[in-house]
C-alpha cells in the first residue's frame, strides 16, 4: 500500500507538472502590428459555417463574422437539414449582406456524417485563400479573424487553431472545464506543435484556420466523412501531410456557448468521448479507471496509510495550481480550483456514459441521424 500510494501521488505531481508545463507554453495571439497592411492586401478567407438548429443564436454569430475587421471575408454558412428557423435567418442576413452564401442541405446522402457533408459542401463554394471553420455558437472579437491570419503568415504556417474560453457561470460545471482542459492540453502540447517537434497535432471546431491549398492536398473532407472528431482529426490530417501547425490562446476574443451545466457537458461528450480513444473498449477501460482509481487512493490515502497517505493526497490537490491559473485567466472565482481535482471524476463518468450509450444502441446519434458503429470504426482515421 506504501508502494502504491507513493506511485500515485508522483502520477499527480507528475500530471500537474507536465499540465503546467504545456500551459505556460500556449502562446496568446498577438495582437496585428502598428504597421500592419490595410485589409486589401490580406489574403481572402472563407468562413464556413455548418449550422443546423441554430436559430437562437446564428444571427449573432453571423453578425459578428459581419463586423470583423482588417479582413476580406466570404461567408458561408451551410443549413444542415435544420428543422427550426435557422435556414430562414441565414437567407434574411444574406439578403442584408453579399458576403454571406447560403448553401441548404436538405437531403444526407449515405456515408457521411451531417457536419463533415456540410463542411464539405461550404468549402466547395470557397473562393478564399484561406478556409476558417468555425461553429454557429462561436463569439469572436472584431479582428481576431485578421490576427489569425496574419500569425499564420508570419510564421509560415498552413493551420493555425485557437484555445477559446467557454461562456459558463455554474461552479462544477467551470470545475468540470479546467481539469478536462488540462488533459486536453497534455494530449496536445503547444510546446511540441509550434515547434514542429514530434507528430502531436489537434484541431479546434471554434477556429480551425487552414491554407486552402493544404486543404485541398489531404482531400478537403472527404477523408474525415464519417470522423466524429473531425476537427481534430483535419489537425491530424494536416500534420501528417507535413504541413505545419501553430495553436494559439485567444481565450477572452474566442467564446463558445458548449456547455452551461455538468449534465450538458456530459451530454456534448456522449458522441465525442469514445471516438477519441477509438470505440476501444479496453482504452476506455483503462482511461477511465486510471482516473477513478487515483482520485480513490488519493482520497482515502490519509486513511489507508498516515504516513504517505497525505502525499497521494497533496498529488491529487495540486492540480488545483494549474486550476487556479485558468480561474484567473477564464476571469472565474479563484476558488473554482479548489473543485477541479472532482472536475476528472466528471470526465471519467462521461466517458462511461459515452461508451455505454455507444455500445447500448449501436452506433451514435447525432443532428437527429443514427450512425451504426461498424460504419464509424470503417472510417475512423487512426
Amino acid at each position: 500500500m506504501t508502494i502504491l500510494l507513493i506511485a500515485v501521488g508522483l502520477l499527480w505531481f507528475s500530471f500537474t507538472a507536465r499540465a503546467i508545463y504545456n500551459a505556460l507554453h500556449v502562446p496568446v495571439l498577438p495582437a496585428l502590428p502598428p504597421e500592419s497592411s490595410p485589409a486589401a492586401a490580406l489574403p481572402r478567407v472563407s468562413v464556413v459555417i455548418a449550422a443546423r438548429n441554430e436559430g437562437g443564436r446564428i444571427e449573432e454569430s453571423v453578425r459578428r463574422l459581419f463586423g470583423q475587421q482588417g479582413i476580406q471575408l466570404q461567408l458561408i454558412a451551410v443549413n444542415d437539414r435544420s428543422t427550426d428557423a435557422t435556414g430562414a435567418i441565414l437567407d434574411r442576413l444574406a439578403a442584408e449582406d453579399t458576403r454571406l452564401k447560403v448553401v441548404h442541405v436538405d437531403t444526407l446522402p449515405p456515408g457521411w456524417l451531417g457536419k463533415c457533408h456540410a463542411c464539405s459542401r461550404g468549402a466547395e463554394q470557397a473562393d478564399g485563400d484561406w478556409l476558417l471553420f468555425t461553429d454557429g455558437d462561436i463569439h469572436m472579437s472584431v479582428d481576431l479573424v485578421a490576427r489569425g491570419v496574419a500569425t499564420a503568415q508570419r510564421e509560415q504556417a498552413q493551420h493555425l487553431t485557437l484555445w477559446p474560453g467557454i461562456l459558463c457561470h455554474r461552479w462544477f460545471a467551470r470545475a468540470a472545464i479546467l481539469a478536462w482542459g488540462q488533459l486536453l492540453i497534455i494530449y496536445a502540447p503547444a510546446a511540441q506543435i509550434n515547434r514542429d517537434r514530434g507528430n502531436k497535432a489537434l484541431g479546434v471546431g471554434a477556429f480551425n484556420l487552414v491554407w486552402r491549398q493544404a486543404y485541398l492536398a489531404i482531400g478537403g473532407h472527404q477523408p474525415l466523412r464519417m470522423e466524429v472528431i473531425d476537427d481534430v482529426k483535419l489537425g491530424l490530417l494536416l500534420r501528417r501531410a507535413g504541413f505545419r501547425q501553430r495553436i494559439y490562446s485567444a481565450t477572452h476574443e474566442l467564446e463558445a456557448e458548449w456547455a452551461d451545466s455538468v449534465g450538458q457537458a456530459i451530454r456534448n461528450l456522449e458522441k465525442n468521448w469514445f471516438a477519441a480513444v477509438e470505440y476501444n473498449v479496453w482504452k476506455s477501460l483503462a482511461v477511465v479507471g486510471t482516473i477513478l482509481a487515483a482520485m480513490t487512493l488519493g482520497l482515502a490515502g490519509p486513511f489507508l496509510n498516515p504516513a504517505w497517505g497525505w502525499f497521494a493526497l497533496a498529488g491529487m490537490l495540486s492540480t488545483s495550481i494549474l486550476g487556479g491559473m485558468q480561474a484567473y485567466r477564464a476571469h472565474w472565482p479563484l476558488a473554482t480550483a479548489l473543485l477541479v481535482p472532482l472536475g476528472f471524476s466528471m470526465f471519467a463518468f462521461a466517458g462511461i456514459h459515452s461508451t455505454w450509450k455507444t455500445l447500448r444502441q449501436g452506433g451514435v446519434r447525432w443532428r437527429d441521424t443514427f450512425y451504426p458503429l461498424a460504419e464509424l470504426r470503417a472510417g475512423m482515421i487512426r
